[in-house]
């Protein structure tokens, strides 16, 4: 008994019969044609015609109505490590950020930027994925391709603030609106604070 394993997303099958009465079965994929010849007899050619019929109904049943997206390399990612949510698109990563929403809202926002929508998964910190299409598809405009307006950004990249006692400004990392602001002091970009409460923060005038 051989095994032909062949890779093609969209094969091709037909069935014809010969001029000499030959019922034969095509498949064509990744290249390659297979011949597949069942003789004559009608009982042969109603009993193919059934199982091709009945393979049509397991594919629509079984296959097709119980559909759910598995991940792929290719997809995109958000996943949790120390503390942050690392974004990944295509195999790229995108950064990494201080809450499930900002990383979603920058997951949405690279989706836009490089035309790419794949399916969306949260890989949380015990390994375990889950599908978070939804979470990303609401960032993006009505037409699907670009992003949906953020309310209530203040701040840009850079921006000069001052929050809590304000003896030393911050830099803005990221002003994602009701999700919060990310800052890092000036001396030292590594050392991040994550803002929610936005009564804190007042631009440093003349910056």
């Amino acid at each position: 008994m051989a095994t032909v394993d062949l890779y093609d997303e969209e094969p091709e099958f037909g069935v014809e019969r010969h001029a000499d009465g030959d019922v034969e079965l095509t498949i064509r994929a990744d290249g390659t044609r297979i011949r597949i010849t069942i003789g004559r007899l009608y009982d042969n050619a109603s009993l193919l015609g059934e199982s091709l019929r009945h393979l049509a109904e397991d594919v629509a049943e079984n296959i097709v109505e119980r559909w759910e997206d598995l991940p792929d390399e290719a997809d995109a990612y958000i996943s949790v490590h120390d503390g942050r949510y690392h974004v990944r698109l295509d195999g790229i990563q995108v950064g990494d950020y201080p809450s499930q929403t900002i990383a979603e809202i920058e997951l949405a926002r690279a989706m836009a930027h490089h035309g790419v929508f794949p399916p969306a998964w949260l890989v949380n910190d015990h390994g375990i994925v889950c599908d978070i299409n939804e979470h990303i598809r609401r960032w993006h405009n009505a037409g699907g391709d670009g992003m949906a307006p953020i309310e209530g950004v203040q701040y840009r990249p850079g921006d000069a603030v001052w929050y809590g006692e304000r003896d030393w400004p911050y830099r803005v990392v990221g002003d994602w609106g009701a999700a919060g602001v990310e800052l890092h002091t000036l001396d030292d970009p590594s050392i991040r604070l994550h803002v929610t409460d936005r009564t804190g923060l007042l631009p440093v005038l003349g910056s």
